[in-house]
């Protein structure tokens, strides 16, 4: 038979350990909620860039030049 002084005695070590577990996966999450942030942040510069704020000389292949198209 098990002895239950041990079995509380387990229970109480898992008891102190559980909020230390549980502020590492705070801290845990809270960083893959930056990495997601920023790579999100990235990728809407990248991909949704509105036409104003292009570099200064970037020319949209798109578009049609109103001067190359005048005879």
């Amino acid at each position: 038979m098990v002895d239950p002084v041990w079995d509380v005695a387990i229970l109480r070590d898992v008891m102190r350990e559980l909020p230390k577990e549980v502020q590492d996966l705070h801290w845990e999450l809270a960083a893959v909620r930056v990495r997601m942030l920023r790579e999100i942040r990235r990728l809407r510069r990248a991909l949704l860039l509105p036409f104003e704020d292009w570099p200064t000389g970037h020319t949209n292949n798109n578009e049609v030049n109103d001067d190359d198209n005048k005879n």
